[in-house]
């Protein structure tokens, strides 16, 4: 029988030439590991987060007005596209675990049927109750708080104590932070019927829209509607678009990396199966001679691909895509309040990379096979002539050819006559150095921008939040003692243009104020007199440029603003736009109420003195904040570790697969220099010259793309609300290439170990 002896010839093959095929399987696993691990985490995320909102309701619109009554109910519900409508109010109040510890409370007028809290523990709230509240889950745990204790809110000076009745998370509360990172033991949210405190005045409605609605055109409709409002849709509001943020740029990563790497991978493939054809040409010879037909043969040798890069690529799909997704999962969502995890299938992209990994194997495969079967059985059973010598480069200058010695002679031709090793080599370590010094480069740059907005943008060392209208900017300035003390005044405003809309945040800065530097390179930025100046990545957004016109739309006002922008801001993780103080006066929408007072070296015990102060909410201090931010992107952190592996893995298969096809192709050579006197330890030296050569170049080759891919990375992980900026240190650029040098150097000095083991008889022993 033909198939069964083709069959064992292919296991004999295989057993021979372990460490060959073992190669292509670890190469294949490798390319399509690194694409499974990021594609499984971000539709993870992404799966989870949009079931989580659908099965729950979650709301397409959050209209705040001065007064959510009965008649702004039915206004609503009358616009065509709306499906359902709740009033309800919020307020952050304080709670009777301690001064230090608020919670939100959202007050619901009727069932809480949009964003429908999902019950971890105990029972649903009923409508009658007026004394129960449910609670945030991570909050409960962080106060040992559990169904049937009593938690108590401070309203006007009373104690109002409420009955837990369950433990839920609710979908738009999905990230739960006061200022930047979720802090369970000082924030969190419970909610109760709106008939519990009669106090809080009902000044929201949420909807959520029919399926085929037209969303930009419901939202312009309510904005209509209700032109004193302020209408946050799910592209604006902050819990939702932090979530979803954070799951599409998990999926923009999966863009660049993983490819890189899955094409560093699949190219040594090729050159390795390539390699180990040419090598069979007496066994093609001898299969033709035995008559075995073409197809029979031409199968056999394209299962020397199909079968280790098939096994290859579903080893690294079926890993990657069931295991660190998993292991990862709690420190990448650590900021997010979901209730479940979903574990989506394998998606088609996914699949395409395995046909893909196969197809481009057996592609080269059938192109190194063809080459050789056009040729007759009798060509094929003689050793294949050695190509026509040619003189290199350097030989073609002789006063520098004539200075080199023996060794070096022989190792510059056998770098450039056996140019697509010695390029493949040089190419692999290029790729490994520049994955390597990306991985690194992302880490710097987090770090970099994180430090550079809270330690140069903000030039504060304390920001005082304030509530109410207590006091003018000029009494604050006056009463607080500290060595620079100025204020700010924060609102939520729409912004439109002719590209399109946004809910975004107006900040108004004093005259002359020196305290937010939002120029380039975090330097001063005069804001314009009469004009806006716009965060840069918005205007990217919305498509604005200097020059440009934009109209302002302020909760509780029918009038809008039109400005014109004067400057752009820079600021990476807040966007928004910026006035002057006498900007906004000439706009006569109000007295300069300060939100919040910036303060600069303030003097001992002057925090202590505001938080007395019944305005004061909290104090943010930019040291606390980097510490809070740099937690918050530990995920980030532990993808870039991922990401190291991977390339340090790829440096391993590459580096030992290369060193063992070098080996073999000149082990005649090495054999000869044996014969003729050469000690086995100057063997191994011109082994390692030649491919330290080859590190060394392609080692600094791979320092500039390794700093572009940065940048590339950086960028494609952007979104709406945050402008990435790569800072790649130069330690972390000559660390991952002293790694990369290293690595390759030990794995070489492990494999020059095989001069001892060469049989000098059987490797120079000829067909003939």
């Amino acid at each position: 029988m033909v198939t069964p002896m083709l069959g064992r010839k292919l296991r004999r093959d295989m057993s021979r030439q372990v460490m060959q095929f073992l190669s292509i399987i670890l190469l294949c696993t490798l390319g399509t590991f690194a694409y499974a691990v990021l594609d499984g985490i971000a539709r993870m995320a992404d799966v989870t987060v949009e079931t989580y909102f659908e099965e729950n309701n979650l709301a397409d619109y959050w209209v705040t007005l001065p007064e959510a009554d009965r008649t702004a109910l039915s206004r609503m519900r009358s616009l065509p596209g709306i499906r359902e409508v709740t009033a309800r109010a919020q307020a952050d109040l304080e709670t009777t675990l301690s001064a230090d510890v608020n919670v939100s409370v959202t007050a619901y007028d009727g069932p809480m049927d949009i964003n429908r809290p999902y019950l971890i523990e105990g029972s649903a709230l009923d409508g009658s109750d007026l004394r129960g509240c449910l609670l945030q889950r991570d909050f409960a745990r962080a106060h040992a708080l559990s169904v049937g204790d009593r938690l108590g809110v401070r309203l006007g000076g009373e104690d109002i104590a409420f009955v837990v009745r369950g433990i839920v998370t609710s979908p738009e509360f999905v990230i739960v932070s006061e200022s930047i990172a979720a802090d369970p033991e000082a924030y969190g949210y419970i909610l109760i019927n709106a008939r519990a405190l009669p106090a809080l005045p009902l000044t929201q409605i949420i909807a959520t829209a029919q399926k085929d609605a037209d969303r930009d055109a419901l939202r312009a409709l309510i904005e209509q509607a209700f032109p004193r409002a302020l209408v946050v849709d799910r592209r604006s509001h902050s819990s939702t678009v932090r979530v979803r943020n954070d799951a599409q740029m998990f999926k923009n990563m999966t863009l660049i990396f993983p490819i890189l790497a899955y094409f560093i991978a699949c190219m040594i493939v090729m050159t390795t199966l390539s390699r180990m054809i040419d090598a069979q040409r007496l066994q093609i010879g001898t299969l033709k001679a035995l008559g075995f037909p073409p197809r029979k043969i031409r199968g056999h040798y394209l299962s020397y691909a199909v079968v280790p890069a098939l096994t290859g690529a579903l080893i690294g799909l079926f890993v990657g895509h069931t295991t660190l997704p998993h292991v990862l999962w709690n420190t990448l969502m650590s900021e997010c309040d979901l209730p479940y995890q979903l574990d989506p299938p394998i998606s088609l992209p996914a699949w395409a990379m395995v046909a893909l990994t196969v197809a481009l194997a057996a592609g080269i495969c059938w192109f190194s096979y063809h080459k050789a079967a056009r040729e007759t059985p009798a060509a094929l059973l003689r050793p294949k002539p050695p190509k026509d010598g040619q003189r290199i480069l350097l030989e073609r200058i002789p006063p520098l050819w004539r200075r080199l010695g023996f060794n070096a002679k022989t190792v510059a031709r056998n770098l450039l006559r056996s140019k697509l090793r010695s390029f493949m080599f040089f190419l692999g370590i290029l790729f490994c150095n520049m994955l390597l010094i990306a991985s690194f480069g992302l880490q710097d740059s987090v770090k970099r921008l994180t430090y550079e907005h809270y330690g140069e943008v903000l030039h504060y060392d304390a920001l005082v939040r304030l509530s109410g209208t207590v006091g003018t900017a000029e009494s604050y300035e006056r009463r607080i003692a500290a060595g620079a003390v100025e204020c700010l005044m924060e609102r939520s405003v729409t912004l439109r243009s002719v590209s399109g809309e946004r809910t975004t945040v107006l900040t108004v800065l004093g005259d002359g104020q020196q305290l937010q530097r939002l120029g380039k390179g975090a330097s001063l930025l005069e804001l314009p007199e009469g004009g806006a100046a716009v965060t840069e990545k918005l205007c990217e957004v919305l498509g604005l440029s200097p020059g440009d016109e934009i109209l302002l739309n302020f909760p509780g006002d029918d009038e809008s603003v039109t400005l014109r922008i004067g400057a752009v801001a820079c600021n990476s993780f807040s966007q928004g736009v910026y006035l002057n103080r006498t900007t906004w006066e000439r706009l006569r929408k109000g007295p300069f109420t300060p939100t919040a007072v910036q303060l600069l070296d303030p003097a001992e015990g002057t925090a202590e003195r505001l938080l007395a102060m019944d305005e004061v909410e909290r104090i943010d201090y930019p040291s606390v904040q980097i510490a809070e931010t740099l937690r918050m992107l530990d995920s980030l952190s532990t993808i870039f570790a991922v990401l190291e592996g991977i390339a340090l893995a790829l440096a391993f298969v590459i580096c030992w697969n290369m060193g063992l096809m070098n080996f073999a192709e000149r082990l005649r050579e090495y054999a000869t220099l044996k014969v003729l006197g050469y000690h086995q330890r100057e063997i191994r030296n011109l082994i390692l010259s030649e491919n330290l050569i080859l590190t060394l170049l392609g080692t600094a080759a791979g320092i500039y793309p390794g700093v572009l891919l940065t940048f590339a990375i950086m960028r494609v992980c952007e979104s709406e609300t945050v402008r990435y900026t790569a800072y790649p240190d130069l330690r972390s650029v000559l660390i991952a290439s002293a790694i990369t040098f290293g690595f390759s150097f030990v794995l070489q000095l492990l494999q020059t170990r095989r001069v001892r083991s060469i049989d000098m008889v059987e490797a120079l022993k000829s067909v003939e």
